[in-house]
């Protein structure tokens, strides 16, 4: 195992080094040894930036999970084949060999204002090893591209802050295929970890003020508040304050998923996310930015396979988050159903699969918007003043039974189950289900 980056331990490094404003906590790095950084990761540059805050005090140079093998020379592990277990593999070879291991619980890039939601690859890094795992946050780099790094580098208006937290150690064990929920802590007590150092929120923690660009804050303080005015709320007694829960409405209008989002936070101060096909998130992050995603409630998706967006889903219910769902799948209207203003649309099985998969409490709501199908006669009823959005929660769903996984649910349990769902949504919209065909 040849040692990285000779030329830019001496020349590169001390030059990004410069670049770094302050540098906090090395005293907790080990001086030698294999350990594992679990850092934050906003952009590209990252990882030279980590590599050039601590080589003083590292006697081995930094190793970490790269996408692609052509970053060898900065460090990258040598991977052709992306299997995860392959990964875990050599990822424990090198850190048995003395390495330190930097690996990203987050997976790709994040310049949001929130952390994602953290993989268990570090954790199971951890747990195999049994060696300690050093969170690790990183400020001032958010939206660094490649094109742009030069500019970056020499702008002092973007100071760069690197803070290393004390090590987190877990017993050594030998990982069956039954230890998600053992995986699922040990990842949470990590994040948490980052979350601190980085001062960027866990998601379903919100985003605190002093994070918020000016275009957001414009639109939290004016935009938000008249919105808010605008819905009316009943049942607010039925939203839990604490825990992950899902909250699942009827859909007839591009206003919905922002009205109920708004109207969960605005009795919860808890941001429900909703899963959003990346075409949409895109266009609506345009004109608000990131921050305007999360004040809609959107939780963009990159790839709209309906394995990930229960992945996506999932994994924020498991970060303790607040996850908004139309169990219809797409919106209620004329050109799909002509009796869309008496029956509501075959749930689908969504909604469902989410409580088995997290046991979070399901709450049905109804939304009564102003007539609106288009996106443009939605955007004028949403700032005509006199039209009001109404937003009605129910109590949490009482299922009949709850497969004790996905992988044992029956179609018929999935059926039921979204049958359950439904009814409880028809019953506060009094719209007809099942609908007629």
């Amino acid at each position: 195992m040849s040692k990285p980056y000779p030329l830019l331990r001496w020349w590169l490094l001390p030059l990004l080094r410069a670049r770094i404003w302050t540098v906090r906590g090395l005293e907790h790095l080990p001086k030698e040894g294999g350990f594992i950084l679990a850092p934050n990761h906003q952009s590209w540059v990252d990882s030279a930036i980590l590599a050039a805050a601590v080589y003083r005090r590292v006697s081995q140079s930094l190793r970490f999970v790269a996408q692609s093998n052509k970053w060898g020379m900065f460090g990258g592990l040598p991977i052709e084949n992306r299997d995860r277990a392959h990964v875990i593999e050599i990822a424990l070879a090198y850190l048995k060999s003395g390495y330190p291991l930097v690996i990203f619980p987050e997976g790709n890039s994040n310049s949001s204002r929130l952390l994602r939601v953290g993989k268990t690859g570090v954790a199971r890094l951890a747990l195999r090893s049994g060696l300690p795992v050093i969170p690790v946050g990183i400020r001032g780099t958010g939206g660094v591209h490649a094109w742009a790094s030069v500019i970056w580098f020499f702008s002092l208006i973007r100071p760069c802050h690197v803070s290393v937290g004390r090590p987190l150690t877990f017993p050594k064990t030998t990982l069956t295929g039954h230890d998600e929920a053992l995986l699922d802590q040990t990842t949470s007590t990590i994040m948490h970890e980052i979350s601190e150092l980085s001062g960027k929120p866990l998601p379903g923690e919100g985003v605190p003020m002093e994070h918020r660009g000016v275009l957001w804050l414009i639109v939290w303080r004016l935009i938000r508040p008249l919105m808010q005015w605008r819905v009316r709320i009943k049942g607010k007694r039925y939203l839990p304050d604490h825990g992950p829960f899902i909250v699942a409405g009827n859909h007839t209008s591009y206003f919905d998923a922002p009205a109920l989002a708004m109207a969960t936070f605005h009795v919860t101060e808890r941001q429900p996310m909703f899963p959003t096909k990346a075409t949409v998130a895109k266009t609506f992050q345009n004109l608000l930015g990131r921050g305007g995603l999360t004040m809609l409630g959107m939780l963009p998706l990159n790839n709209n396979d309906k394995s990930k967006v229960l992945d996506a889903s999932i994994d924020h219910l498991k970060q303790n988050g607040v996850v908004g769902i139309f169990p219809e799948g797409t919106r209620n209207k004329p050109s799909i159903n002509p009796r869309w203003e008496t029956e509501l649309l075959r749930g689908r099985t969504g909604a469902a699969r989410l409580v088995i998969a997290t046991r979070a409490p399901l709450i049905p709501a109804a939304i009564v918007s102003p007539r609106g199908i288009g996106l443009g006669q939605t955007f004028l009823n949403a700032i005509i003043p006199w039209k009001f959005i109404r937003v009605t929660y129910g109590p949490a769903v009482n299922f009949s039974s709850i497969p004790t996984s996905i992988d044992t649910a029956t179609k018929d349990d999935l059926d039921r189950m979204t049958n359950e769902i439904m009814l409880a949504i028809a019953a506060l919209t009094g719209k007809k289900y099942p609908p007629s065909s």
